[in-house]
């Protein structure tokens, strides 16, 4: 089920109601740089969230891979830092930060929920990849780690601001995209009712390929006029070409569908 965000994160005053009417298990939430809109709750709504979860006797499960990958602005605490009463199940990745085949997560949570986790591990696949976590503890016993962070956010932050710079010089009118303070991606809505399935061919025809916005929606019937794009992968004049190629498959498609285009104003609805 899914809670409407805005550029603060979590819309705290929609899911006040749905706790209320729906009584879940626990809420889920990917505070900083969510994926895919990129957007950063921030440190009002955390508490606001905070005070919801122990008002309901909700837990939360915060996922957060991308928090390190800060290029601007000042770090805001993590809700497991903020939490007072172990409501909070906190997981995070080393796949963002190094490669994503680097399966290594961790979690912080209460000892009972821990030792749950820990048994059902074991009935699954026991345990992670020794050989990764090995390797794990010498890159970060040895300090490389810390070294490794600073190089991959300046290298991000770059590609970042040339992605950024390419949607600029080839906008086109009632183009829309935020512009993320981390992590990995960036947010498109895109002009008129662009139909995705023709959208992706015309994009792969070109070499070129998106995350459709519908595939982050939880039924899968929002997000047709969005796309996710990722800067951190390709080279900085992939990504210049690659802009340019989506906004020719953008205008085809508009073109062949014949839609005229309409007025967005540029928000952010129920995300997965």
């Amino acid at each position: 089920m899914g809670v409407p965000i805005d550029k603060d994160g979590i819309r705290t005053d929609l899911l006040e109601p749905l706790l209320v009417r729906h009584k879940p298990k626990f809420i889920y939430t990917l505070p900083t740089f969510q994926n895919p809109s990129g957007a950063t709750m921030s440190l009002e709504r955390r508490y606001q969230l905070l005070k919801l979860s122990y008002k309901y006797q909700v837990p939360i499960v915060e996922d957060d891979p991308y928090s390190e990958l800060r290029y601007d602005g000042a770090p805001i605490p993590a809700l497991k830092s903020l939490d007072k009463h172990g409501y909070v199940i906190y997981l995070s990745t080393f796949s963002k930060v190094l490669f994503s085949g680097f399966r290594i997560g961790w979690v912080a949570a209460p000892e009972q929920v821990l030792n749950k986790f820990a048994h059902l591990k074991q009935l699954t696949d026991l345990h992670v990849n020794t050989p990764g976590q090995a390797v794990m503890d010498r890159f970060l016993r040895y300090g490389y780690y810390d070294e490794h962070l600073k190089g991959i956010r300046k290298d991000y932050s770059r590609k970042r601001d040339i992605m950024l710079e390419a949607l600029d010089k080839y906008a086109l009118p009632d183009l829309n995209w935020n512009r993320p303070e981390g992590g990995y991606y960036i947010w498109c809505r895109l002009p008129g009712k662009v139909v995705q399935t023709k959208m992706i061919v015309k994009a792969a025809e070109k070499g070129v390929s998106y995350v459709p916005g519908d595939g982050c929606y939880p039924n899968g019937t929002q997000g047709e006029s969005y796309a996710r794009l990722n800067f951190t992968f390709c080279s900085p004049d992939n990504i210049r070409e690659g802009i340019r190629r989506l906004i020719e498959a953008v205008q085809d498609t508009m073109k062949d569908a014949r839609y005229p285009t309409n007025n967005y104003e540029p928000d952010i609805n129920p995300i997965v």
